[in-house]
């Protein structure tokens, strides 16, 4: 992907638009995934979002992907799906904070015979991506890798031409923030717009706060990047789904 080819408002636009030619139906995977959520207790994106985000990255085509906050893998059961025809990307990594999550993204892995281009990172989006900045510049001058001084390979395949952030609101500008780090130029970020908080701070009790503040905080991050970044934004059933293009 180059600064050019989503360089317009229209071309945003497309890229952000529904495509026709793919099924409106949740692939079989993801719906035996969406049983196992409602069963447990969560929650993912609703459809619409999951679904239009399979039409993103299959008319994009990025090559090197991260999906922060993978949880049990139902939007990763989409892309699956997606590339199941075999136009695998070249690198696709599931990051999620629990180890427990990341046993069953493993076993979805191995469901779509993934192994060797895609990968679970347990831990922090945010810590990961400091501890690759930390990797790179303790190691930029060694020619055959920190290997051969034991310090392994790099926590991430970044650079990304795509990341997808599905956070908390407390944790969601850092990610947004780190994730704009290991984006290359021209890449996209794909996210979903926090719900306006309907209490004022006065009268929220400790979950209203949370939101509250975490929504201030999405604010002043879009003020701050819309000078650097192109923003969309794509109103959906049950969300509006934003694309963060770093120029």
């Amino acid at each position: 992907m180059s600064d050019d080819s989503l360089s317009s408002e229209s071309v945003m636009a497309a890229l952000l638009a529904k495509d026709p030619t793919r099924s409106r139906d949740e692939p079989e995977v993801a719906a035996n995934i969406g049983a196992q959520l409602a069963h447990m207790e969560l929650t993912s994106w609703p459809i619409s979002i999951r679904r239009r985000i399979r039409d993103v990255v299959g008319r994009l085509q990025p090559q090197r992907i991260c999906e922060v906050g993978a949880g049990i893998g139902h939007l990763s059961a989409w892309l699956f799906d997606l590339w199941s025809d075999g136009d695998a990307p070249k690198v696709f990594e599931m990051v999620e904070p629990g180890g427990k999550f990341g046993v069953i993204l493993q076993r979805q892995i191995q469901r779509y015979s993934a192994r060797d281009w895609a990968a679970v990172k347990v831990g922090r989006f945010e810590q990961l991506v400091a501890e690759q900045i930390a990797w790179l510049a303790a190691n930029s001058s060694i020619a055959d890798s920190a290997k051969d001084i034991g310090g392994g390979n790099p926590i991430l395949s970044a650079p990304f031409d795509c990341i997808i952030v599905d956070v908390e609101i407390d944790s969601l500008v850092e990610c947004l923030e780190a994730a704009l780090t290991v984006t290359e130029s021209g890449g996209i970020i794909l996210t979903v717009e926090p719900e306006v908080p309907t209490e004022d701070l006065s009268q929220a009790d400790a979950e209203g706060r949370r939101q509250i503040t975490g929504f201030q905080k999405w604010i002043d991050f879009i003020h701050k990047i819309k000078d650097q970044c192109e923003l969309a934004f794509q109103p959906l059933y049950g969300g509006t789904l934003v694309v963060i293009h770093r120029k």
